[in-house]
């Protein structure tokens, strides 16, 4: 699933560099908001309903041999998901103009709103598609199906990257919207010719007094409504984006986008992974089993995202420019994106543990305190990120970074909230299981960025000392140039966690002799059970 999940991030990646290539920042100032509504609609039944409320009820119908009155469940799901979501999307359709203008970018111009609604209106359908392909995704999961359900994303990223390469240059950057349309179609319609070998036949069905479907909208609304809560301080960013110099919101989805790569790699894999251990551990009342699981996980999810948030600080100009600097993307774009990221990197170990720690909660049956949670952050990122655009913006020269700034600090704000309010959850953690590795971890990474940064930053004559040795110009020479650096960083940082003998350097190291068995996890081959 890592691989997977790691070959969709670098498509993602991919795709950014070929939109970067073939557009300027300021045309895609309206490609990045044209997300926002679509997102916040399918997120929030995706995420709430889909993912974490229909698996354990639909599982626990299947577990029982009560797979058709299942599957009628399945079908009022499915269809409740699709007439509210067609319902909001028609609202938005009609109304698309006036929303985009007044709610979600006031500050762009009349051709650029214009711009942003027509590439809504073709998302709109394509998120759609995804709440489907993600219906889906919940099935073949409550199957332990996951291989294909890890390859849609891929052909998600596929499809748009279709749509740039050969849409473009006859519809434009809708050509793009289109590609995004193709790849949710494929990310459907692969989950669908599996799902239907286990038995699923869709039928128009809306029972929502069915005790099944009553237990998912149970379960499924405090989730909804937190989900709903994070994509709304990713409006408030794109709102407040709006506002300041063209380009600002395509530097930030540009910026974001490099700052998710590990927090789905290692956060979202390891918080999934660790779920149903946490679990099994509260039903049977084992408190320090589960205390033991959480830790352990939340150091492991540290020690990989704590050097990572290091590196992209030290190294933000040639990642920038590795990752994206082609074509339209010019040095302007890449000073501004590069600060983004940096300050976007502040809140990367935040933004995975966060990940675990909602998990954690999930395991302890209480979605309330994260909903809590998720309320507070929203508050407190408007009013950090409006007092950072309204006051502070017009002393720097490029104020969008100060919506990253904001972000990481919205994310380190909520980590550390969950985490108290865990410690009360379960009766303690002990303290030094707590802190002692985590402040080996953030020890290990500063050491590690102080020793990149001094010979990468220092001048001489006016001129940094690494451009004597090498010609940053060329990409050979900065490829080579950015590999090395990450693989001297990592030879310090893992010398230095050696040195204070940190446990998660062993238990990464143990692992190691398993890596020869990564052949199995690729045959994509997988057997249905002839019962089924």
């Amino acid at each position: 699933m890592m691989v997977l999940v790691l070959a969709s991030s670098i498509l993602g990646l991919v795709r950014n560099r070929f939109l970067a290539h073939f557009f300027p920042i300021q045309t895609l100032d309206a490609y990045a908001a044209a997300f926002v509504l679509p997102d916040l609609i399918s997120s929030v039944l995706i995420t709430g309903a889909l993912s974490v409320a229909f698996i354990p009820v639909f599982t626990t119908y299947v577990n029982s041999n009560r797979e058709k009155e299942g599957w009628r469940v399945a079908s009022s799901v499915l269809n409740a998901a699709l007439i509210f979501s067609v319902f909001l999307a028609i609202i938005v359709f009609i109304f698309a103009r006036p929303i985009t203008e007044k709610l979600i970018v006031p500050g762009f111009s009349p051709e650029k709103i214009a711009l942003t609604t027509r590439l809504t209106s073709a998302i709109l359908l394509a998120q759609i598609l995804l709440i489907v392909g993600s219906f889906f995704t919940s099935v073949l999961q409550s199957f332990h199906r996951f291989i294909i359900p890890a390859i849609a994303p891929v052909l998600y990223n596929v499809g748009i990257i279709i749509g740039i390469l050969w849409l473009r240059p006859v519809f434009g950057l809708m050509g793009v919207a289109w590609g995004v349309v193709i790849g949710a179609f494929f990310h459907m319609l692969i989950q669908f010719i599996l799902v239907r070998k286990f038995g699923f036949r869709y039928k128009f069905e809306l029972k929502l007094k069915d005790p099944g479907v009553l237990e998912i909208i149970k379960l499924s609304l405090p989730r909804a409504i937190g989900v709903g809560f994070a994509r709304l301080e990713w409006w408030v960013s794109i709102f407040l984006s709006s506002l300041l110099v063209t380009g600002s919101t395509g530097v930030l989805r540009f910026a974001a986008d490099i700052q998710n790569f590990p927090i789905s790699i290692f956060g979202i894999t390891f918080a999934t992974a660790a779920l149903p251990t946490l679990s099994a551990s509260w039903a049977s009342k084992r408190i320090e089993d589960f205390k033991t699981t959480f830790l352990t996980t939340l150091h492991q999810v540290l020690y990989l995202t704590v050097p990572l948030s290091v590196l992209f600080m030290v190294l933000r100009i040639p990642v920038v420019r590795i990752m994206y600097g082609s074509g339209f993307f010019d040095w302007q774009s890449t000073v501004s994106t590069a600060v983004a990221t940096s300050y976007f990197a502040i809140g990367i170990f935040a933004q995975a543990g966060f990940l675990l720690l909602i998990r954690a909660f999930y395991a302890l049956h209480d979605a309330a305190t994260p909903l809590k949670v998720s309320l507070a952050s929203l508050i407190f990122h408007a009013a950090v990120s409006s007092f950072f655009i309204f006051w502070l913006a017009k002393y720097v020269t490029i104020p969008v970074a100060f919506l990253a700034l904001a972000s990481s600090l919205t994310g380190v704000v909520s980590f550390g909230l969950l985490l108290y309010f865990l410690d009360k959850k379960v009766g303690g953690f002990d303290k030094k299981q707590l802190f002692i590795p985590a402040i080996k971890i953030f020890f290990s990474a500063a050491l590690m960025g102080v020793t990149l940064y001094i010979p990468l930053h220092f001048k001489f004559g006016g001129t940094y000392l690494i451009e004597y040795i090498i010609d940053t110009t060329r990409v050979f020479n900065l490829l080579l140039l950015t590999g090395s650096a990450f693989v001297f960083g990592a030879a310090v940082y893992i010398w230095a966690s050696w040195w204070l003998k940190s446990e998660e350097l062993k238990s990464f190291t143990r692992m190691l002799p398993d890596l020869r068995r990564l052949q199995k996890f690729l045959v994509l081959e997988e057997k249905i059970d002839s019962g089924n």
